[in-house]
């Protein structure tokens, strides 16, 4: 069985594909995507958003990536379910943007 998810990330619509021998199964393998749309940067208020993936200092990272400011919002993965994925959050349960910043070891790039 297959389940198509879309998500909206600013202008654009990504479909995932969940599979699993059964409805349970399916589901199961749909909630390991745990978050929501994404319909503007939490910098520039802009909806010029895309997915993005990069490797920095040997670490992987998936984000959502604003294309007019260049902040960031990085997924993150549960230590134990690397399947699993969520939007990080700061201490006041928003999304946790990141502004670029050039000077940084690491910057996020399209």
């Amino acid at each position: 069985m297959e389940m198509f998810i879309k998500k909206e990330i600013g202008k654009n619509v990504y479909t995932f594909v969940a599979e699993g021998k059964n409805l349970h199964q399916m589901v199961m393998e749909s909630q390991k995507l745990s978050f929501g749309n994404v319909k503007k940067c939490g910098c520039c208020g802009k909806d010029n958003l895309v997915l993005n993936a990069r490797v920095a200092e040997g670490f992987e990272y998936t984000e959502v990536k604003c294309l007019d400011c260049k902040a960031s919002l990085v997924f993150g993965v549960p230590k134990k379910e690397k399947d699993t994925v969520y939007l990080r959050k700061n201490e006041n349960k928003e999304y946790d943007w990141k502004a670029y910043n050039p000077e940084s070891t690491a910057p996020a790039e399209a």
